[in-house]
């Protein structure tokens, strides 16, 4: 089914649900669009450099996915 055909449902399916339904499809349809709009503050962007610095200066750091999964099921 194309694109085109899938709108056309679409409209008459909008036509048709109850309330809850639309709510529901609206919210998803402004969560789509406000997605990629978000920027980071200064200080997260700085952040952010200073983790990528300090990885690139010794990516060997740190632990692993298992390291950390096991420490953490440790603990529980």
């Amino acid at each position: 089914m194309g694109a085109t055909q899938i709108r056309k449902e679409l409209h008459q399916y909008i036509d048709k649900v109850d309330d809850r339904l639309v709510n529901l499809m609206y919210a998803m349809i402004q969560a789509d669009q406000t997605e990629g709009n978000y920027s980071l503050s200064d200080r997260h962007k700085e952040l952010l450099d200073q983790r990528l610095a300090s990885h690139a200066s010794d990516p060997s750091a740190g632990s692993s996915w298992e390291e950390v999964e096991s420490r953490v099921r440790n603990q529980l």
